[in-house]
Protein backbone atom coordinates (compact mmCIF):
# COMPACT_ATOMS: atom_id res chain seq x y z
CA UNK A 1 0.00 0.00 0.00
CA UNK A 2 1.41 3.36 -1.00
CA UNK A 3 1.11 6.20 1.51
CA UNK A 4 0.45 9.88 0.94
CA UNK A 5 4.00 10.69 2.07
CA UNK A 6 5.47 8.38 -0.56
CA UNK A 7 3.38 10.00 -3.29
CA UNK A 8 4.37 13.50 -2.15
CA UNK A 9 8.05 12.51 -2.15
CA UNK A 10 7.70 10.93 -5.60
CA UNK A 11 6.12 14.08 -7.02
CA UNK A 12 8.73 16.28 -5.37
CA UNK A 13 11.57 14.27 -6.88
CA UNK A 14 9.92 14.33 -10.31
CA UNK A 15 9.57 18.13 -10.04
CA UNK A 16 13.29 18.32 -9.21
CA UNK A 17 13.99 16.66 -12.55
CA UNK A 18 14.80 13.13 -11.44
CA UNK A 19 13.88 10.28 -13.73
CA UNK A 20 10.87 8.19 -12.84
CA UNK A 21 13.03 5.19 -11.96
CA UNK A 22 15.15 7.04 -9.39
CA UNK A 23 12.19 9.04 -8.02
CA UNK A 24 10.28 5.80 -7.46
CA UNK A 25 13.29 4.22 -5.75
CA UNK A 26 13.65 7.27 -3.49
CA UNK A 27 9.96 7.06 -2.57
CA UNK A 28 10.28 3.29 -1.91
CA UNK A 29 7.80 2.17 -4.55
CA UNK A 30 7.89 0.34 -7.84
CA UNK A 31 8.01 2.12 -11.18
CA UNK A 32 4.56 0.81 -11.96
CA UNK A 33 3.17 2.39 -8.79
CA UNK A 34 5.04 5.58 -9.61
CA UNK A 35 3.30 5.76 -12.99
CA UNK A 36 -0.05 5.27 -11.28
CA UNK A 37 0.49 7.97 -8.63
CA UNK A 38 2.40 10.45 -10.78
CA UNK A 39 -0.74 12.56 -11.26
CA UNK A 40 -4.13 12.81 -9.64
CA UNK A 41 -5.28 12.57 -6.07
CA UNK A 42 -3.48 11.12 -3.08
CA UNK A 43 -4.14 7.55 -1.90
CA UNK A 44 -6.08 8.71 1.17
CA UNK A 45 -8.40 10.73 -1.05
CA UNK A 46 -9.23 7.79 -3.30
CA UNK A 47 -10.41 5.45 -0.53
CA UNK A 48 -14.15 4.91 -0.44
CA UNK A 49 -15.91 4.02 2.80
CA UNK A 50 -16.81 0.37 3.11
CA UNK A 51 -20.50 -0.39 3.63
CA UNK A 52 -20.17 -4.12 4.35
CA UNK A 53 -18.71 -6.23 7.11
CA UNK A 54 -15.32 -7.75 6.44
CA UNK A 55 -15.98 -10.69 8.74
CA UNK A 56 -18.78 -12.13 10.85
CA UNK A 57 -19.28 -10.75 14.35
CA UNK A 58 -17.99 -13.44 16.76
CA UNK A 59 -20.25 -12.13 19.57
CA UNK A 60 -23.45 -11.93 17.50
CA UNK A 61 -24.86 -15.20 18.86
CA UNK A 62 -24.04 -14.37 22.48
CA UNK A 63 -25.49 -10.89 22.11
CA UNK A 64 -28.86 -12.16 20.89
CA UNK A 65 -29.14 -14.97 23.46
CA UNK A 66 -27.84 -13.32 26.62
CA UNK A 67 -27.40 -9.56 26.43
CA UNK A 68 -30.56 -8.46 24.62
CA UNK A 69 -32.99 -10.32 26.95
CA UNK A 70 -31.28 -8.88 30.04
CA UNK A 71 -31.35 -5.36 28.66
CA UNK A 72 -35.05 -5.67 27.80
CA UNK A 73 -35.90 -6.96 31.29
CA UNK A 74 -33.97 -4.22 33.09
CA UNK A 75 -35.76 -0.87 33.40
CA UNK A 76 -33.86 2.03 31.96
CA UNK A 77 -32.24 4.42 34.38
CA UNK A 78 -33.50 7.97 34.22
CA UNK A 79 -31.35 10.96 34.90
CA UNK A 80 -32.89 13.30 37.41
CA UNK A 81 -33.10 16.84 36.18
CA UNK A 82 -33.40 19.50 38.76
CA UNK A 83 -34.22 23.12 38.17
CA UNK A 84 -31.39 25.32 39.32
Amino acid sequence: MVTDEQVRLLRQKLMEGKKQESAAATAAMSERSARKWQRGSLPSETKKPRMWRTREDPFDEVLEKEVVPVSRATPRARSSRRAC
